[in-house]
């Protein structure tokens, strides 16, 4: 009686730790989604900040390309009206979301106006000070600088902004003449919608001018719960802010089952515990009415005493064989391919893996593939070299406990004993090895001077990058650049002096990268090559004229050029000026282009197709 007592005591235990484990694996799931909900909160935000600075630097952009024709303005003294509706028609091609660039002179009056289509209200418009935008343009004047305007209402309908560049003229003495401004307009809806035509499916748009709303963009249902409010840095205006609610596309995208998972394995963890205990008590039980048949096997343990007395000389012997393989630097197993089961491993197997021995068995009886990725393909490759008679070396990849990777050599060989099939192998780790053959590889790639790629590497690269541009059928920008007379600054300042120049000139070669991808490398001498993915003409001109300004804020002297400082030349090209579809016919337009800007006077940079064959041939010749 007591004895089912204490069993039915033991099983209302059991059920209690089953309604707790339940209770704890619930309290795990919540606290888990809660933090999901956080991390997708956290990675909306970003994705707002992300698609808030992309509009941000496409104003920009357009800045500078208002900026462009304000500095030609300047630099002509007015240009002629045919070259501004050039630039202005450029500028409109580039970016659909001008309404129209205008040209209002000193007389804040418009002058020029393209295009006119659509436009025709703002001919003749005079800004006057009862205008709200005449204290942004009078500061955009007073400063010098591009001012953004707030929204308003446009003559030609509905709401705009503009964007006001004041442009002047300076006379012999350099005195600035205000000659009024070049200035974009936009209407809200088209610049918004030119602005997010890449990234606004994955949010519903709300543009804010002081907390009002003046454009809306709705695409799909969306999650009001996670919307964001992100501030929009436009020039000199903060007025603006954009309000984001993301897709609930967008949402599932970036949510997880881990609480869900977690749950599940939770709940089978604690039924399989409840499980074992309960297996646990059985097996008490049965190990009680075992007591009493071990008493008839006494005396059978005695009669096996004499035959084990023979075994512990055979265990010994065996023990001191696996104790030396456990002194081995060496990882050694030994493989039941047949039944998947581990037989034998040295400590250096499992300790270099970061596993005790019971933990690296037994999961590499469950699942191999965590431990050595591509386990069972191996074994056949394994197979047919010792059919083939080839070198059973093979160079493999282990997994750690954290699940990072090790290099492994491994040496393998399969032994048949008795009619079974078992797999011995030696493994060494040989990520010293495989690490300096990689540095040796960076080392044969890199200028020793300049730090920069070298010749082979830029031979090498260049041939890649044209075949992903016929792949993806996206454009490519080559610069070739020379320092302009470095001969005759090596003869007056010493080859010393030449070397820390091409240092210097390499450091802003490199300065100048600005994305992923692109490549600097040294092409010979004082000559250098940059490679630009997925880069048209008006993206290498741009690379090209910072290249300038940067090696020109060095102002490293040099007694023998006319402007007393070092200068480069450089010729560009890109892919959609080959006609044959050649590597090679790209450098050959990119040196020519190099060789005519030396002949035009040094010191500038000439693309390829803007060159006029007839004028550059009867430039004077170049000297070294």
């Amino acid at each position: 009686m007591p004895r089912k007592r204490f069993v039915w005591s033991a099983r209302l235990l059991l059920l209690l730790l089953l309604i707790l484990l339940f209770g704890g694996c619930g309290l795990l799931w919540h606290k888990l989604r809660s933090i999901q909900q956080e991390r997708v909160a956290e990675r909306v935000a970003y994705h707002a900040r992300a698609l808030a600075q992309t509009l941000e630097s496409n104003i920009d952009e357009e800045v500078q390309n208002l900026s462009r024709i304000a500095q030609l303005w300047d630099f002509h003294g007015r240009i002629p009206h045919d070259e501004w509706t050039l630039n202005v028609e450029f500028a409109l091609r580039h970016f659909k979301g001008y309404q129209s660039i205008q040209w209002m002179g000193a007389d804040l009056r418009i002058h020029w106006l393209l295009p006119l289509a659509g436009n025709e209200a703002a001919r003749d418009f005079q800004l006057t000070p009862e205008h709200p935008n005449y204290p942004i343009a009078m500061q955009a004047k007073a400063s010098g600088q591009p001012q953004f305007s707030n929204s308003f209402a446009l003559v030609q309908g509905g709401r705009g902004f503009v964007l006001y560049d004041p442009i002047y003229l300076h006379d012999k003495q350099g005195v600035a003449r205000f000659d009024g401004f070049v200035q974009g307009v936009f209407r809200v809806e088209e610049l918004m919608d030119e602005l997010l035509a890449d990234s606004a499916d994955e949010f519903n748009v709300r543009l804010l001018e002081r907390q009002n709303s003046i454009y809306t963009h709705t695409t799909r249902e969306a999650r009001d719960d996670l919307q964001q409010q992100v501030p929009l840095h436009l020039l000199n205006n903060d007025a603006f802010a954009l309000q984001l609610s993301p897709t609930r596309e967008l949402v599932a995208s970036l949510d997880s089952p881990l609480p869900e998972f977690v749950l599940g394995a939770g709940l089978v963890i604690s039924l399989l515990l409840v499980a074992a205990l309960a297996l646990a008590m059985e097996n008490d039980r049965r190990a009680r009415a075992l007591k009493a048949g071990n008493r008839r096997l006494n005396k059978e343990m005695r009669q096996r005493e004499e035959i084990e007395k023979v075994l512990i000389d055979s265990r010994e012997r065996l023990q001191l064989v696996l104790d030396l393989t456990d002194s081995s630097s060496d990882g050694l197993f030994i493989i039941d391919p047949k039944n998947g089961g581990l037989l034998h491993t040295n400590r250096a197997t499992y300790d270099s893996l970061g596993y005790d021995a019971q933990s690296f068995a037994r999961l590499f009886s469950e699942d191999p593939e965590r431990i050595l990725p591509g386990y069972h393909a191996w074994l056949e490759e394994v197979r047919q070299a010792q059919r083939e008679d080839t070198s059973p070396i093979f160079q493999r990849e282990m997994r750690r406990r954290d699940g990072s990777g090790r290099a492994a050599e491994i040496s393998a060989q399969l032994v048949e004993v008795n009619g079974h099939e078992y797999l011995i192998g030696v493994s060494r780790d040989n990520s010293e090895r495989l690490q300096l053959e990689a540095h040796l590889q960076r080392l044969s790639q890199q200028d020793g001077l300049t730090g920069l790629y070298n010749r082979r590497f830029f031979d090498q690269r260049l041939q890649a990058e044209w075949r992903r541009m016929c792949r993806t059928a996206r454009p490519l920008a080559l610069l070739l650049l020379d320092i302009d007379h470095f001969k005759a600054y090596n003869d007056a300042l010493g080859h010393l002096a030449g070397d820390d120049a091409l240092r210097q000139v390499g450091g802003q070669l490199q300065r100048c990268l600005q994305r992923e991808g692109d490549v600097a490398c040294r092409y010979g001498g004082e000559e250098f090559a940059l490679i630009l993915m997925d880069t048209d003409e008006a993206g290498a001109e741009h690379v090209a004229a910072r290249l300038q300004r940067l090696i020109a804020e060095l102002r490293i002297p040099h007694p023998d050029s006319p402007l007393g400082r070092v200068t480069v030349s450089i010729g560009l090209s890109t892919s959609r000026d080959v006609p044959d579809n050649r590597a090679e016919t790209l450098v050959a337009q990119a040196d020519g282009a190099l060789y005519r800007a030396k002949r035009a006077g040094r010191n500038r940079s000439m693309r390829w197709d803007a060159l006029d064959p007839n004028q550059c041939d009867q430039l004077p010749p170049v000297s070294s």
